[in-house]
């Protein structure tokens, strides 16, 4: 926590800020490591103070180590104004709500406020060991979960009861719960990326996609795994090897220092290429940690380029309205060698 908060200090310094007020709950515990739901984080030069409520008297203490903890009673923006020199201009990130800045200004004046964009979440983009151990972590409760219900993808079983129990077997494993509402959607439901759970039972002939991932001790896993059930017609097997092969071309090109732009037109050169252009729904991927859509971002517009220490999915889809979809998403983390497949002993 010591070396987040001194890469911290050194951008604001560079800005002739030296003080930043953060209210981005995961960006909170990225720098204090505390795992409640409510607190707000100010950096000073020399002092780190994490103020939140009486809810967590006992646990901020503990878990935000070496910093000072002030639990308001009164309103959290008059603790906020109080615990500032007087005069001093300060950051805030701009991703707080309107009412919330609203009321911080009414105590601390609004020239005192200066709106910073992305800074922490720039840290964020590059895992060190430690949170690369815990995202290992919860996509070993993914994995071990989504094992157990591969058999339950077959012809009459439901996508919510798939679902259900997939969520359970994670959580059996570990996990604090899904890292996001996991999908499960078959035959035509298939063909929207991000199809919301129904009744429907799988039939034969059905593509399936079931995209899940477990979350522990605030970390995150992102996977999808598409399965071809007994009957499917040759335009679905021919979407599924087509989706394959841009999975193996772009996770052979990745490198240090490759381009976030260059990694997704790849992706999308080979499913264009194949007569599929028209089914492209998506980028190609996104970083995961804290929240499972974080930096870098792989699309067309991303200025992001891989480093070592990234981890973010590399997730090629092809979507036929009426048949169905594919999607197969790894979870990648860079190291200086090249890509690390994290998920790859995770098999539909």
């Amino acid at each position: 926590m010591k070396q987040r908060l001194a890469r911290l200090r050194s951008i604001l310094d560079s800005l002739g800020l030296g003080y930043m007020l953060v209210t981005k709950i995961e960006n909170v515990r990225y720098l204090s490591g505390f795992g409640g739901s409510s607190a707000v984080a100010l950096v000073t030069p020399t002092d780190s103070i994490l103020v939140t409520d009486g809810r967590y008297k006992e646990q901020a203490p503990a878990q935000a180590s070496g910093w000072e903890i002030l639990v308001y009673t009164r309103s959290i923006f008059k603790e906020i104004a109080g615990a500032l020199p007087a005069g001093e201009r300060f950051g805030f990130e701009v991703t707080c709500s309107f009412d919330f800045h609203k009321k911080l200004s009414v105590e601390v004046g609004q020239g005192r406020l200066e709106p910073l964009d992305g800074i922490v979440e720039g840290l964020r983009a590059t895992k060190d060991g430690g949170e690369i151990e815990l995202i290992r972590a919860a996509l070993g409760c993914a994995g071990s979960g989504f094992e157990a219900i591969r058999t339950m993808v077959r012809a009459g079983c439901s996508e919510r009861n798939i679902a259900a129990e997939l969520n359970y077997r994670m959580t059996l494993a570990g996990a604090d719960g899904p890292a996001f509402d996991t999908i499960v959607s078959s035959g035509p439901n298939s063909a929207l990326p991000h199809a919301p759970l129904t009744d429907r039972p799988l039939s034969e002939g059905d593509l399936v996609v079931v995209d899940f991932g477990a979350k522990r001790d605030g970390y995150l896993s992102d996977t999808t795994r598409t399965f071809l059930l007994p009957g499917a017609d040759a335009r679905a097997r021919e979407a599924f090897e087509v989706v394959s092969g841009a999975l193996e071309e772009v996770l052979g090109s990745l490198k240090p220092g490759v381009k976030a732009s260059d990694v997704d037109a790849l992706a999308n050169e080979h499913i264009a290429m194949a007569g599929f252009a028209e089914h492209l729904s998506h980028s190609l991927g996104h970083g995961v940690g804290l929240e499972i859509h974080e930096k870098p971002t792989l699309s067309a517009i991303s200025a992001d380029v891989l480093e070592p220490g990234m981890v973010f999915t590399i997730e090629p889809g092809a979507y036929i309205e009426g048949l169905g979809g594919v999607r197969i998403e790894e979870l990648v983390l860079m190291t200086e060698r090249g890509p690390e497949v994290l998920s790859a002993d995770i098999s539909a």
